[in-house]
């Protein structure tokens, strides 16, 4: 059988060898990295699905326990297992900032969790608890943040980009709504935030920062539209802390200031907006805030130092660059 097959010439023997060898460190660095990272993120996923589980059961003080556990071995990963690689290490800070802010999300939520969208549906338990887990919009309950259903959608862009589409994957159901909206439409700030650009994260910046300044300050008397205002603030602020933390492996200082600032700016001009036109549409309102957005990208874009021909390093170099 062998010497058939060496005989004939149309059908060359694959070598696997060579190829495994060639691939380039910073690769195989990663490689190894991504399996470590991804293996220490299912402890603590397993403990938060059994806490939420706990938790639907009626088990408060066994649900504090796990929450308790699942954030301490969240967070202790990083020293269990260090990983060496930038990129890498932004994977992990971003998967780490994540899982907190959804632990703490359903911790915020957890009298009042929100319920099945179709209540003569509702799955067991078990399912429920996953569902909880793993959606970050909680699109399968009631209430959520998803701006309108998928057969009301009416827009193509910017879903039609490749790496918009592949962000979108990873974080929703292939057959849910979109998490942008069209970045044609937006007229103002407070509406690219909330109705342009992707709410991923919506719930967890709203139970996490808005919700308890905007309802908590006026129990201090604090007047309804200053506690509003600070809960935007806050919004924003958890926004500027999550990015910076996220990219802090591999940008500079100076970047991550940037990145800082470029969201509490947003923050301060969209309650400023607000403050001088409220809720109206009006053309200086949509051109000011265009002009500004785009202003803030540029000056937070050009501290991040990308090094010249970049676009040309072979795609087996570019994590050496």
């Amino acid at each position: 059988m062998l010497n058939s097959v060496e005989r004939n010439s149309s059908y060359p023997l694959i070598t696997i060898i060579p190829i495994v060898e060639n691939i380039p460190p910073a690769i195989d660095q990663l490689s190894h990295d991504a399996v470590k990272v991804a293996a220490f993120l299912l402890i603590p996923a397993e403990l938060m699905y059994f806490a939420i589980y706990s938790q639907r059961k009626g088990l408060n003080r066994v649900y504090n326990w796990l929450t308790g556990w699942c954030l301490l071995s969240l967070w202790t990963a990083p020293v269990v297992a260090p990983v060496a690689y930038g990129p890498a290490q932004c994977l992990q800070n971003l998967a780490f900032a994540i899982g907190t802010m959804k632990i703490l999300d359903v911790w915020a939520r957890r009298n009042s969790l929100p319920t099945y969208a179709t209540p003569s549906k509702t799955p067991p338990d078990w399912k429920l608890s996953l569902l909880l887990l793993i959606e970050l919009r909680y699109e399968s309950f009631k209430p959520n943040h998803v701006r309108v259903p998928k057969d009301q959608e009416n827009f193509t862009l910017p879903q039609i980009f490749p790496t918009v589409l592949a962000f979108e994957l990873v974080l929703r159901y292939k057959s849910s709504s979109a998490l942008f909206g069209p970045l044609y439409l937006a007229d103002s700030l407070s509406g690219f935030w909330s109705e342009t650009w992707h709410n991923a994260f919506a719930a967890q910046f709203t139970s996490l920062a808005y919700s308890p300044l905007r309802h908590g300050l006026p129990q201090y008397g604090v007047p309804t539209h200053i506690a509003c205002s600070l809960g935007v603030f806050g919004a924003f602020g958890l926004m500027a802390i999550f990015h910076m933390f996220a990219l802090r492996p591999i940008l500079s200082n100076v970047a991550l200031v940037r990145v800082g600032v470029f969201f509490f700016l947003n923050g301060v001009a969209t309650v400023a907006k607000v403050a001088v036109w409220g809720k109206r549409k009006y053309w200086m309102k949509a051109v000011l805030a265009w002009v500004f957005e785009m202003s803030m990208a540029t000056w937070a874009a050009s501290g991040i130092e990308f090094p010249n021909g970049l676009s040309k390093i072979p795609w087996r170099e570019f994590s050496d660059a």
